[in-house]
């Protein structure tokens, strides 16, 4: 009887040249981890392997792989084993590291408060948020991107999320708090290391979930006649109507505030610089905000006209294509696979890349450009495809606050270029290293106090939210 012929199974990814023995790529991904992405990507394509210290990381780029990812997380592809940092930071048990089931539970009670109906309580604290740095800035100056934005969007974060009492308490030491928190997002270094960047984290860990024991014991026993947004969470119950642990509260808390701080302090900070480096789009935007806000100063922005700034959403999408904050998406392999001709093992990480996809030649025309009409899908050059544009993620684990996000940034950036004209000092590139992609500090604006003049806005604003797709009376 004749032998059958051994299966052949199909060869990893290609690995990225230049792998030092033992550590592999681990010392230029942690100098400069986008370049040498980027050098997979112009060497061996949108699939590739770096070695970081032992670990195989497999690469995928474009919308494709974008989709599979998204579509296989919670089955090939396991969210709770490729962030290990997120179970010390939070709990075992919470949000997207639980159980599917508890995990639907806490969704639950999350997704409705960024509905449009919820969504419009949060329209005016944005705009006072703004309004208040727009009086502390006085006439003329300077100000540095994310020492000025970051405070807002905790400010922001807090007020909506906590309550103007909490807010007005704490200050902007909830800021730094959650600075040490945010400390603990380590992705390559092993947790058990006692590194002062873990330490910091733990400790501030510690003071955070004290400071927000304190405050559901003090609205448990004085409730709001109005809810708010907290109030509405410790008040809540899970679909099956059990109550929420209070661990559970401080965490989906600490998870909200600390997202909106991660991604939107620096995702506003870039979207600002790029508009102030292209002055053509920043006219578009003032025009826009003009016919929509007149005169006005700010303090009467609703929902609809925020909703409305369709040009303003466009450069949003373009600063997050062009500078996605989370340079990287992780998640680990729950068995052997293949994908486009190559195998995936057990137990070996899976990771997109949004700074590269992004900027691929055969997705994207002129890839490093501005250009935020490639957005407007009324243009017949529009480069709108699905699962192209991930800088907040995808598929059922989407960033729960996207939708708070993009309005909070619209909001703000309206509100600056309504009261100041504005120009960079300093040079917009990313701060080195392996962290949250934030501009790299200083990058400074130089501002001065704008005469707004007495022209009432003139746009329809009802009619551009309904065409936003703005569900007005919601």
């Amino acid at each position: 009887m004749a032998a059958q012929p051994a299966t052949v199974l199909p060869a990893p990814p290609p690995m990225l040249d230049g792998g030092a023995p033992v550590l592999g790529h681990l010392v230029p991904f942690f100098r400069d981890p986008v370049t040498l992405l980027r050098r997979g990507y112009e060497s061996k394509g949108s699939m590739f392997t770096l070695n970081l210290g032992g670990r195989h990381m497999n690469v995928m780029l474009g919308p494709d792989h974008n989709k599979f990812f998204f579509e296989e997380t919670d089955k090939l592809l396991s969210i709770r084993e490729s962030m290990p940092f997120f179970l010390k930071m939070f709990s075992p048990e919470f949000y997207s590291f639980a159980e599917m089931d508890e995990y639907l539970r806490q969704r639950a009670v999350i997704m409705p408060r960024f509905k449009a109906v919820a969504m419009k309580q949060y329209v005016g604290i944005m705009a006072g948020e703004t309004l208040n740095l727009v009086d502390r800035l006085g006439e003329s100056g300077e100000f540095d991107l994310i020492p000025t934005l970051g405070p807002l969007v905790m400010d922001i974060a807090a007020h909506s999320f906590m309550g103007k009492e909490f807010h007005e308490r704490m200050g902007h030491d909830f800021f730094e708090l959650f600075r040490d928190f945010s400390a603990g997002m380590e992705f390559v270094l092993p947790l058990w290391l006692p590194t002062r960047a873990q330490i910091r984290s733990q400790r501030a860990k510690r003071k955070l979930h004290a400071i927000l024991q304190e405050w559901i014991d003090k609205r448990r026993a004085a409730p709001l006649t109005e809810p708010d947004f907290f109030q509405g969470i410790i008040d809540a119950k899970y679909p099956d109507g059990r109550p929420i642990p209070d661990e559970i509260i401080r965490h989906l808390i600490l998870l909200l505030v600390w997202a909106g701080h991660e991604t939107t302090a620096g995702q506003v900070s870039w979207a600002l610089a790029d508009i102030l480096q292209n002055r053509d789009y920043e006219q578009v935007l003032r025009h826009e905000i003009g016919g929509l806000l007149g005169a006005s100063d700010g303090r009467d922005i609703g929902w609809e006209q925020a909703t409305a700034m369709r040009q303003m959403d466009f450069a949003l999408r373009e600063t997050e294509r062009l500078h996605p904050v989370a340079f990287i998406l992780s998640r680990k392999a729950n068995a052997d696979f293949e994908r486009g001709g190559h195998r995936i093992r057990k137990g070996d990480f899976v990771l997109l890349a949004p700074s590269i996809s992004h900027r691929m030649r055969e997705l994207w025309v002129d890839p490093d450009a501005y250009n935020p009409e490639r957005f407007n899908a009324e243009r017949e050059d529009a480069q709108i495809t699905s699962n192209s544009l991930i800088g907040f993620g995808g598929g059922m684990h989407r960033c729960a606050g996207v939708n708070f996000a993009r309005m909070e940034m619209k909001i703000v950036i309206a509100l600056l270029l309504q009261h100041f004209d504005m120009e960079l000092i300093d040079e917009a590139k990313p701060i080195s290293g392996a962290g949250t992609m934030w501009p790299a500090q200083p990058c400074r604006v130089r501002y001065r106090k704008r005469d707004r003049g007495a022209v009432a806005a003139s746009a329809d604003v009802a009619a551009l939210a309904r065409a936003a797709g703005c569900p007005a009376h919601a």
